[in-house]
């Protein structure tokens, strides 16, 4: 029996165009799961910050229509065994395997709640800048749909190579930089994409929340030599990834590269408290060093007045 494969198209547009999307890659029942758990997560949420009680993983914003959440991060300490089902699910393990290769740990779990405007704006970034002698990988699971014309993701193919002048293109270009693509995705899909390829997404139009739950993977080696983090910091996520194994089918991992991981622990929720204590800083992120603001950008002229 052969493991699920992302297929050499897949493969190739992702290494020479810096994305790739697994339509329909997440199994149904799979789907079910997280929505509740978004949905859960956000009540959750919602109802500490009424209480004014502090909760270190949801950032809420004082939305014109009131307070809304905006990120859910750490999901993998709230619903540890959700977590582990989803990365050591068939699609998961192939984009890890396939796309970040050997020695790859997942480093993080979290949702984005993105709302109708108006709701800030995720204006044009480039991800965790590095070398480029190893994949950082960050796979996009959407919750719900993201029609095009609606606040769904573009990105600009070619630019995940080195850091580009994000004020410069912004103020010349605003949303409209030449190879830009607006890319489509409904519930299900999982949107994969190299973490420094210039992206980002206009305000949605329609009524409702769309949720997307992102994971970034990379080789425990290019943290390691990049010393981004401690070796502590490392270790840990050797040590989810060793859980993943454990828990996935094992035709999804070749055998010589479990070797790279420490034997899985038997009390998964402690872990994952362990990898929430041990916080470290991750790579910041590029975004334009000056405000950028035009007719059309961040907020589309036709937007302006909602």
């Amino acid at each position: 029996m052969a493991p699920y494969q992302l297929t050499t198209e897949q493969v190739n547009e992702y290494r020479n165009q810096g994305h790739t999307c697994l339509t329909n890659g997440l199994p149904a029942g799979l789907l079910s799961k997280l929505q509740q758990c978004a949905d859960e997560l956000e009540a959750r949420a919602l109802e500490a910050h009424n209480q004014g009680q502090s909760l270190s993983s949801a950032c809420i914003v004082p939305d014109p229509v009131g307070e809304r959440l905006m990120r859910f991060n750490d999901i993998h300490l709230y619903h540890a065994e959700l977590a582990l089902e989803l990365l050591a699910s068939p699609p998961l393990m192939a984009i890890a395997r396939q796309l970040c290769g050997q020695g790859a740990v997942p480093l993080q779990m979290d949702i984005l709640y993105k709302h109708q405007h108006p709701h800030p704006v995720v204006q044009w970034h480039q991800d965790a800048p590095h070398p480029r002698s190893h994949p950082y990988v960050n796979a996009g699971v959407y919750l719900d749909d993201a029609p095009a014309g609606d606040g769904c993701l573009r990105c600009v193919p070619g630019t995940q190579h080195e850091p580009v002048d994000i004020d410069h293109l912004s103020e010349k270009y605003g949303w409209e930089v030449p190879g830009m693509l607006e890319i489509p995705a409904k519930a299900g899909d999982i949107l994969v994409h190299d973490v420094m390829i210039l992206h980002g997404s206009q305000p949605k139009r329609s009524p409702g929340v769309r949720r997307t739950l992102y994971i970034e993977f990379r080789p425990f080696t290019a943290i390691t030599e990049s010393q981004s983090q401690s070796d502590f910091w490392t270790g840990l996520r050797k040590q989810w990834m060793a859980q993943v194994l454990e828990k996935t089918d094992s035709i999804n991992w070749p055998d010589d590269w479990k070797q790279d991981y420490p034997s899985a622990t038997s009390d998964n929720q402690a872990l994952m408290q362990m990898l929430i204590d041990n916080r470290e800083p991750s790579i910041p992120s590029i975004w334009n060093i000056n405000p950028v603001i035009s007719d059309n950008y961040p907020v589309p002229e036709d937007m302006q007045d909602w």
